[in-house]
Protein backbone atom coordinates (compact mmCIF):
# COMPACT_ATOMS: atom_id res chain seq x y z
CA UNK A 1 0.00 0.00 0.00
CA UNK A 2 2.93 2.36 0.54
CA UNK A 3 3.46 2.29 -3.22
CA UNK A 4 0.12 4.10 -3.56
CA UNK A 5 -0.35 6.14 -0.41
CA UNK A 6 3.09 7.36 0.68
CA UNK A 7 5.37 7.49 -2.36
CA UNK A 8 3.60 10.33 -4.22
CA UNK A 9 4.38 12.52 -1.20
CA UNK A 10 7.87 11.09 -0.64
CA UNK A 11 8.96 11.51 -4.27
CA UNK A 12 7.66 15.06 -4.45
CA UNK A 13 8.93 16.26 -1.08
CA UNK A 14 12.13 14.32 -0.44
CA UNK A 15 14.09 14.57 -3.64
CA UNK A 16 12.71 12.52 -6.54
CA UNK A 17 15.47 10.34 -7.93
CA UNK A 18 17.70 11.05 -4.94
CA UNK A 19 15.14 9.62 -2.53
CA UNK A 20 14.61 6.49 -4.66
CA UNK A 21 18.38 5.87 -4.79
CA UNK A 22 18.80 6.20 -1.01
CA UNK A 23 15.69 4.10 -0.42
CA UNK A 24 17.00 1.33 -2.69
CA UNK A 25 20.38 1.41 -0.91
CA UNK A 26 18.68 1.11 2.50
CA UNK A 27 16.64 -1.85 1.28
CA UNK A 28 19.74 -3.62 -0.03
CA UNK A 29 21.79 -3.02 3.13
CA UNK A 30 19.11 -3.60 5.78
CA UNK A 31 16.05 -5.37 4.35
CA UNK A 32 17.81 -7.85 2.07
CA UNK A 33 19.92 -9.57 4.79
CA UNK A 34 17.02 -9.79 7.26
CA UNK A 35 14.45 -11.03 4.73
CA UNK A 36 16.89 -13.59 3.33
CA UNK A 37 17.66 -14.90 6.81
CA UNK A 38 13.93 -15.13 7.63
CA UNK A 39 13.28 -17.17 4.49
CA UNK A 40 16.19 -19.50 5.24
CA UNK A 41 15.23 -20.05 8.89
CA UNK A 42 11.57 -20.54 7.95
CA UNK A 43 12.55 -23.18 5.39
CA UNK A 44 14.73 -24.95 7.94
CA UNK A 45 11.84 -24.91 10.44
CA UNK A 46 9.45 -26.41 7.92
CA UNK A 47 11.70 -29.19 6.65
CA UNK A 48 10.28 -32.64 7.00
CA UNK A 49 6.64 -32.16 6.09
CA UNK A 50 6.26 -28.37 5.83
CA UNK A 51 4.99 -28.11 9.38
CA UNK A 52 3.44 -24.67 9.67
CA UNK A 53 3.76 -23.53 13.23
CA UNK A 54 7.37 -24.68 13.49
CA UNK A 55 8.75 -21.12 13.16
CA UNK A 56 8.35 -20.55 16.90
CA UNK A 57 10.79 -23.42 17.49
CA UNK A 58 13.21 -22.60 14.65
CA UNK A 59 15.89 -21.26 17.01
CA UNK A 60 16.38 -22.72 20.50
CA UNK A 61 15.60 -20.54 23.48
CA UNK A 62 12.85 -18.52 25.10
CA UNK A 63 14.14 -15.22 23.63
CA UNK A 64 13.42 -16.45 20.10
CA UNK A 65 9.86 -17.41 20.99
CA UNK A 66 9.20 -13.96 22.46
CA UNK A 67 10.74 -12.23 19.44
CA UNK A 68 8.51 -14.22 17.08
CA UNK A 69 5.45 -13.45 19.22
CA UNK A 70 6.25 -9.72 19.32
CA UNK A 71 6.73 -9.63 15.55
CA UNK A 72 3.51 -11.61 14.99
CA UNK A 73 1.52 -9.32 17.29
CA UNK A 74 2.92 -6.26 15.55
CA UNK A 75 1.93 -7.67 12.17
CA UNK A 76 -1.54 -8.52 13.44
CA UNK A 77 -2.09 -4.99 14.78
CA UNK A 78 -0.90 -3.57 11.46
CA UNK A 79 -3.40 -5.86 9.76
CA UNK A 80 -6.22 -4.57 12.01
CA UNK A 81 -5.28 -1.00 11.12
CA UNK A 82 -5.14 -1.74 7.39
CA UNK A 83 -8.50 -3.53 7.57
CA UNK A 84 -10.13 -0.32 8.85
CA UNK A 85 -8.49 1.76 6.12
CA UNK A 86 -9.45 -0.84 3.51
CA UNK A 87 -13.06 -0.54 4.70
CA UNK A 88 -12.86 3.18 3.94
CA UNK A 89 -11.40 2.42 0.51
CA UNK A 90 -14.21 -0.01 -0.31
CA UNK A 91 -16.67 2.71 0.66
CA UNK A 92 -14.92 5.17 -1.65
CA UNK A 93 -14.80 2.60 -4.44
CA UNK A 94 -18.57 2.20 -4.14
CA UNK A 95 -19.01 5.98 -4.12
CA UNK A 96 -16.86 6.35 -7.25
CA UNK A 97 -18.86 3.67 -9.08
CA UNK A 98 -22.06 5.45 -8.04
CA UNK A 99 -20.76 8.74 -9.48
CA UNK A 100 -20.58 10.62 -6.17
CA UNK A 101 -17.29 12.31 -7.03
CA UNK A 102 -18.25 13.74 -10.40
CA UNK A 103 -17.88 17.48 -9.99
CA UNK A 104 -16.89 17.05 -6.33
CA UNK A 105 -15.26 19.97 -4.54
CA UNK A 106 -12.67 19.87 -1.77
CA UNK A 107 -15.37 20.84 0.74
CA UNK A 108 -17.58 17.94 -0.39
CA UNK A 109 -14.74 15.43 -0.10
CA UNK A 110 -13.86 16.66 3.40
CA UNK A 111 -17.50 16.49 4.49
CA UNK A 112 -17.92 13.00 3.07
CA UNK A 113 -15.03 11.59 5.08
CA UNK A 114 -16.33 13.26 8.24
CA UNK A 115 -19.76 11.70 7.60
CA UNK A 116 -18.15 8.28 7.04
CA UNK A 117 -16.20 8.52 10.32
CA UNK A 118 -19.38 9.51 12.17
CA UNK A 119 -21.24 6.36 11.06
CA UNK A 120 -19.38 3.24 12.26
CA UNK A 121 -22.01 0.77 11.01
CA UNK A 122 -21.22 1.11 7.27
CA UNK A 123 -17.48 1.11 7.97
CA UNK A 124 -17.76 -2.19 9.85
CA UNK A 125 -19.79 -3.70 7.01
CA UNK A 126 -17.14 -2.69 4.47
CA UNK A 127 -14.40 -3.93 6.79
CA UNK A 128 -16.11 -7.33 7.12
CA UNK A 129 -16.33 -7.50 3.32
CA UNK A 130 -12.59 -6.84 3.11
CA UNK A 131 -11.76 -9.42 5.80
CA UNK A 132 -13.76 -12.29 4.29
CA UNK A 133 -11.46 -13.12 1.33
CA UNK A 134 -8.37 -12.59 3.50
CA UNK A 135 -9.41 -15.25 5.95
CA UNK A 136 -10.69 -17.63 3.28
CA UNK A 137 -7.26 -17.50 1.66
CA UNK A 138 -5.48 -17.78 5.01
CA UNK A 139 -7.55 -20.82 5.96
CA UNK A 140 -6.53 -22.42 2.67
CA UNK A 141 -2.88 -22.49 3.70
CA UNK A 142 0.35 -21.38 2.08
CA UNK A 143 -0.64 -22.85 -1.30
CA UNK A 144 -3.75 -20.62 -1.41
CA UNK A 145 -1.61 -17.60 -0.42
CA UNK A 146 0.83 -18.44 -3.22
CA UNK A 147 -2.02 -18.68 -5.73
CA UNK A 148 -3.37 -15.28 -4.60
CA UNK A 149 0.09 -13.73 -5.06
CA UNK A 150 0.46 -15.20 -8.54
CA UNK A 151 -2.89 -13.64 -9.45
CA UNK A 152 -2.68 -10.19 -7.85
CA UNK A 153 1.01 -9.22 -8.11
CA UNK A 154 1.21 -9.26 -11.94
CA UNK A 155 -2.21 -7.57 -12.11
CA UNK A 156 -1.03 -4.79 -9.79
CA UNK A 157 2.16 -4.20 -11.75
CA UNK A 158 0.18 -4.11 -15.01
CA UNK A 159 -2.22 -1.60 -13.44
CA UNK A 160 0.64 0.67 -12.35
CA UNK A 161 2.17 0.58 -15.84
CA UNK A 162 -1.23 1.37 -17.38
CA UNK A 163 -1.64 4.38 -15.08
CA UNK A 164 1.80 5.70 -16.04
CA UNK A 165 1.02 5.25 -19.76
CA UNK A 166 -2.30 7.06 -19.30
CA UNK A 167 -0.59 9.89 -17.41
CA UNK A 168 1.90 10.19 -20.28
CA UNK A 169 -0.98 11.03 -22.64
CA UNK A 170 -1.89 14.09 -20.57
CA UNK A 171 -0.40 17.49 -21.29
CA UNK A 172 1.27 18.14 -17.96
CA UNK A 173 2.96 14.74 -17.66
CA UNK A 174 6.37 15.92 -18.81
CA UNK A 175 6.18 18.89 -16.46
CA UNK A 176 5.95 16.46 -13.53
CA UNK A 177 8.80 14.21 -14.70
CA UNK A 178 11.65 16.49 -13.49
CA UNK A 179 9.93 16.92 -10.12
CA UNK A 180 9.54 13.17 -9.62
CA UNK A 181 12.77 11.88 -11.18
CA UNK A 182 15.44 14.56 -11.10
CA UNK A 183 17.92 14.28 -8.18
CA UNK A 184 17.55 17.05 -5.61
CA UNK A 185 19.25 17.84 -2.32
CA UNK A 186 16.37 19.35 -0.33
CA UNK A 187 15.45 18.89 2.45
CA UNK A 188 18.67 18.13 4.34
CA UNK A 189 20.56 15.01 3.34
CA UNK A 190 20.33 13.59 6.86
CA UNK A 191 16.55 13.97 6.97
CA UNK A 192 16.21 12.37 3.55
CA UNK A 193 18.40 9.43 4.61
CA UNK A 194 16.46 8.86 7.84
CA UNK A 195 13.08 8.96 6.07
CA UNK A 196 14.38 6.56 3.39
CA UNK A 197 15.68 4.22 6.10
CA UNK A 198 12.33 4.26 7.92
CA UNK A 199 10.47 3.65 4.68
CA UNK A 200 12.81 0.77 3.83
CA UNK A 201 12.06 -0.68 7.26
CA UNK A 202 8.28 -0.42 7.17
CA UNK A 203 7.63 -0.75 3.41
CA UNK A 204 8.53 -4.47 3.04
CA UNK A 205 7.16 -5.29 6.50
CA UNK A 206 10.39 -5.85 8.41
CA UNK A 207 9.62 -7.01 11.93
CA UNK A 208 6.34 -8.75 11.06
CA UNK A 209 7.98 -12.21 10.60
CA UNK A 210 5.98 -12.66 7.38
CA UNK A 211 8.86 -14.07 5.36
CA UNK A 212 9.81 -16.27 8.29
CA UNK A 213 6.35 -17.81 7.96
CA UNK A 214 6.43 -17.90 4.15
CA UNK A 215 9.86 -19.57 4.22
CA UNK A 216 8.23 -22.74 5.56
CA UNK A 217 7.11 -23.58 2.02
CA UNK A 218 10.25 -22.38 0.19
CA UNK A 219 11.66 -25.14 -2.03
CA UNK A 220 15.09 -26.49 -1.13
CA UNK A 221 16.39 -25.74 -4.63
CA UNK A 222 15.76 -21.99 -4.24
CA UNK A 223 18.40 -19.72 -2.71
CA UNK A 224 16.82 -17.74 0.13
CA UNK A 225 19.29 -14.90 -0.44
CA UNK A 226 18.49 -14.61 -4.13
CA UNK A 227 14.75 -14.83 -3.46
CA UNK A 228 15.05 -12.02 -0.90
CA UNK A 229 17.02 -9.93 -3.40
CA UNK A 230 14.27 -10.40 -5.99
CA UNK A 231 11.67 -9.28 -3.43
CA UNK A 232 13.70 -6.19 -2.52
CA UNK A 233 14.15 -5.17 -6.17
CA UNK A 234 10.43 -5.72 -6.79
CA UNK A 235 9.67 -3.52 -3.75
CA UNK A 236 11.80 -0.69 -5.15
CA UNK A 237 10.22 -0.95 -8.60
CA UNK A 238 6.63 -1.18 -7.34
CA UNK A 239 7.06 1.69 -4.86
CA UNK A 240 8.65 3.97 -7.44
CA UNK A 241 6.16 3.05 -10.17
CA UNK A 242 3.15 3.49 -7.88
CA UNK A 243 4.36 6.81 -6.53
CA UNK A 244 5.28 8.05 -9.99
CA UNK A 245 1.90 7.04 -11.44
CA UNK A 246 -0.27 8.70 -8.80
CA UNK A 247 1.88 11.81 -8.44
CA UNK A 248 1.80 12.27 -12.24
CA UNK A 249 -1.98 11.96 -12.23
CA UNK A 250 -2.23 14.48 -9.40
CA UNK A 251 -0.10 17.01 -11.29
CA UNK A 252 -2.17 16.42 -14.44
CA UNK A 253 -5.33 17.15 -12.45
CA UNK A 254 -3.86 20.36 -11.06
CA UNK A 255 -3.62 18.87 -7.57
CA UNK A 256 -0.75 18.47 -5.14
CA UNK A 257 0.68 15.03 -4.23
CA UNK A 258 1.80 16.47 -0.88
CA UNK A 259 -1.32 15.42 1.04
CA UNK A 260 0.56 12.44 2.52
CA UNK A 261 -1.82 9.95 4.12
CA UNK A 262 -4.76 12.15 3.05
CA UNK A 263 -3.95 11.57 -0.61
CA UNK A 264 -6.24 8.55 -0.85
CA UNK A 265 -9.33 10.23 0.58
CA UNK A 266 -8.77 13.92 -0.18
CA UNK A 267 -6.80 14.17 -3.43
CA UNK A 268 -7.78 11.02 -5.32
CA UNK A 269 -11.57 11.64 -5.34
CA UNK A 270 -11.02 15.14 -6.80
CA UNK A 271 -9.38 13.60 -9.88
CA UNK A 272 -12.79 12.33 -11.04
CA UNK A 273 -13.88 15.70 -12.39
CA UNK A 274 -10.41 16.90 -13.44
CA UNK A 275 -9.11 14.04 -15.59
CA UNK A 276 -10.39 12.47 -18.80
CA UNK A 277 -12.18 9.24 -17.87
CA UNK A 278 -11.72 10.33 -14.26
CA UNK A 279 -14.22 7.86 -12.81
CA UNK A 280 -12.47 4.92 -14.44
CA UNK A 281 -9.07 6.18 -13.24
CA UNK A 282 -10.01 6.45 -9.58
CA UNK A 283 -11.96 3.16 -9.67
CA UNK A 284 -8.82 1.42 -10.93
CA UNK A 285 -6.73 3.17 -8.29
CA UNK A 286 -9.02 2.01 -5.47
CA UNK A 287 -9.12 -1.52 -6.88
CA UNK A 288 -5.32 -1.53 -6.88
CA UNK A 289 -5.22 -0.20 -3.31
CA UNK A 290 -7.63 -2.84 -2.06
CA UNK A 291 -5.73 -5.61 -3.82
CA UNK A 292 -2.48 -4.38 -2.25
CA UNK A 293 -4.21 -4.36 1.13
CA UNK A 294 -5.31 -7.98 0.63
CA UNK A 295 -1.75 -9.04 -0.17
CA UNK A 296 -0.34 -7.15 2.82
CA UNK A 297 -3.08 -8.44 5.12
CA UNK A 298 -2.52 -12.08 4.24
CA UNK A 299 1.24 -11.67 4.75
CA UNK A 300 0.92 -9.91 8.12
CA UNK A 301 -1.63 -12.42 9.36
CA UNK A 302 0.31 -15.58 8.48
CA UNK A 303 2.76 -15.58 11.45
CA UNK A 304 -0.12 -15.26 13.91
CA UNK A 305 -1.94 -18.13 12.19
CA UNK A 306 1.16 -20.31 12.42
CA UNK A 307 1.58 -19.52 16.12
CA UNK A 308 -1.96 -20.75 16.80
CA UNK A 309 -1.33 -23.84 14.66
CA UNK A 310 1.76 -24.54 16.77
CA UNK A 311 -0.52 -24.65 19.82
CA UNK A 312 -2.56 -27.44 18.21
CA UNK A 313 -5.38 -25.39 16.67
CA UNK A 314 -6.61 -26.41 13.19
CA UNK A 315 -5.64 -23.85 10.58
CA UNK A 316 -9.21 -23.02 9.58
CA UNK A 317 -10.22 -22.36 13.18
CA UNK A 318 -7.09 -20.24 13.73
CA UNK A 319 -7.94 -18.07 10.71
CA UNK A 320 -11.56 -17.74 11.86
CA UNK A 321 -10.57 -16.77 15.40
CA UNK A 322 -8.15 -14.15 14.17
CA UNK A 323 -10.80 -12.90 11.77
CA UNK A 324 -13.31 -12.26 14.53
CA UNK A 325 -10.53 -10.72 16.62
CA UNK A 326 -9.60 -8.32 13.83
CA UNK A 327 -13.25 -7.37 13.30
CA UNK A 328 -13.73 -6.74 17.03
CA UNK A 329 -10.60 -4.59 17.20
CA UNK A 330 -11.74 -2.81 14.05
CA UNK A 331 -15.05 -1.99 15.72
CA UNK A 332 -13.24 -0.41 18.68
CA UNK A 333 -10.92 1.52 16.38
CA UNK A 334 -13.85 2.75 14.30
CA UNK A 335 -15.76 3.92 17.37
CA UNK A 336 -12.69 5.85 18.48
CA UNK A 337 -13.08 8.06 15.41
CA UNK A 338 -16.37 9.51 16.69
CA UNK A 339 -18.08 8.07 19.78
CA UNK A 340 -14.82 7.59 21.71
CA UNK A 341 -12.82 10.24 19.87
CA UNK A 342 -9.79 11.89 21.43
CA UNK A 343 -6.60 13.54 20.27
CA UNK A 344 -3.10 13.77 21.68
CA UNK A 345 0.41 14.90 20.84
CA UNK A 346 3.14 12.36 20.12
CA UNK A 347 6.71 13.66 19.70
CA UNK A 348 5.35 17.07 18.78
CA UNK A 349 2.85 15.77 16.22
CA UNK A 350 -0.90 16.08 16.73
CA UNK A 351 -2.80 12.79 16.53
CA UNK A 352 -6.55 13.05 15.88
CA UNK A 353 -7.60 9.45 15.12
CA UNK A 354 -7.83 8.24 18.73
CA UNK A 355 -7.19 4.55 19.25
CA UNK A 356 -6.33 4.12 15.57
CA UNK A 357 -3.26 6.27 16.18
CA UNK A 358 -2.48 4.43 19.43
CA UNK A 359 -2.49 1.05 17.68
CA UNK A 360 -0.19 2.33 14.94
CA UNK A 361 2.22 3.80 17.48
CA UNK A 362 2.37 0.53 19.46
CA UNK A 363 2.90 -1.54 16.31
CA UNK A 364 5.27 0.74 14.40
CA UNK A 365 7.32 2.18 17.28
CA UNK A 366 7.41 -0.77 19.66
CA UNK A 367 6.54 -4.22 18.36
CA UNK A 368 7.87 -4.14 14.80
CA UNK A 369 11.28 -2.53 15.52
CA UNK A 370 11.91 -4.71 18.57
CA UNK A 371 10.69 -7.75 16.67
CA UNK A 372 13.02 -7.02 13.74
CA UNK A 373 15.98 -6.28 15.99
CA UNK A 374 15.36 -9.35 18.10
CA UNK A 375 14.96 -11.69 15.12
CA UNK A 376 18.11 -10.29 13.51
CA UNK A 377 20.25 -10.64 16.63
CA UNK A 378 19.00 -14.12 17.45
CA UNK A 379 19.46 -15.40 13.90
CA UNK A 380 22.88 -13.77 13.62
CA UNK A 381 24.14 -15.26 16.88
CA UNK A 382 22.31 -18.57 16.54
CA UNK A 383 24.22 -21.86 16.98
CA UNK A 384 26.42 -22.92 14.07
CA UNK A 385 24.47 -24.85 11.46
CA UNK A 386 21.29 -22.77 11.41
CA UNK A 387 22.18 -21.59 7.90
CA UNK A 388 23.66 -23.56 5.04
CA UNK A 389 25.97 -21.81 2.59
CA UNK A 390 23.41 -22.33 -0.17
CA UNK A 391 20.87 -20.35 1.85
CA UNK A 392 22.55 -16.94 1.79
CA UNK A 393 24.63 -16.54 -1.37
CA UNK A 394 27.41 -19.12 -1.46
CA UNK A 395 30.70 -17.98 0.09
CA UNK A 396 29.28 -14.88 1.80
CA UNK A 397 27.68 -16.48 4.84
CA UNK A 398 30.09 -14.92 7.36
CA UNK A 399 29.53 -11.40 6.03
CA UNK A 400 25.76 -11.98 6.06
CA UNK A 401 25.86 -13.07 9.70
CA UNK A 402 27.81 -9.99 10.80
CA UNK A 403 25.29 -7.75 9.04
CA UNK A 404 22.54 -9.50 11.01
CA UNK A 405 24.50 -9.20 14.25
CA UNK A 406 25.51 -5.55 14.02
CA UNK A 407 24.20 -3.50 11.11
CA UNK A 408 20.52 -4.47 11.13
CA UNK A 409 20.12 -3.99 14.94
CA UNK A 410 21.92 -0.63 14.71
CA UNK A 411 19.61 0.50 11.89
CA UNK A 412 16.62 -0.70 13.90
CA UNK A 413 17.74 1.44 16.83
CA UNK A 414 18.00 4.47 14.54
CA UNK A 415 14.44 3.81 13.31
CA UNK A 416 13.17 3.52 16.89
CA UNK A 417 14.72 6.88 17.80
CA UNK A 418 13.76 8.82 14.65
CA UNK A 419 10.61 7.31 13.12
CA UNK A 420 8.14 8.95 15.57
CA UNK A 421 9.32 12.38 14.41
CA UNK A 422 9.59 11.64 10.69
CA UNK A 423 7.14 8.89 9.69
CA UNK A 424 4.03 8.77 11.87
Amino acid sequence: MDSFSEFPYLLTHYGGGTFVAVYALALLVIAWPLLGAELAVGRRAGEGGCATGAIVRAVPGRAWRWAVRAASLGGFLMFCYVAVVAGWMLSYLHAALAGEFRGATAAFVETRFAHLAANPGPILAWEALFLLPVFLVSAGGLRAIEDLSYLLVPALLALLVALVVFAATLGSFFVSVPVLLAPRTTPSGLTLALVALSQAFFGPGLGTASLLAYGVSLRSSVSAGRMALALVLAQVFAAWLGGFALASLAFAAGLSPLAGGGFLFETLPLMDARLPHGTLVIVLCYLGLISAAWLSGVAWLEPAVQLLVARGMPRGRAALRLGFGALAIGAVLTLSLKSWAFSFTFFGRLKTLGLLDVVMIIAVNVLLPWGAGGLSLLMGWAPTGLFARRDLLDGRLRLWLWVLRLLVPAATLVVILTAPRLVL
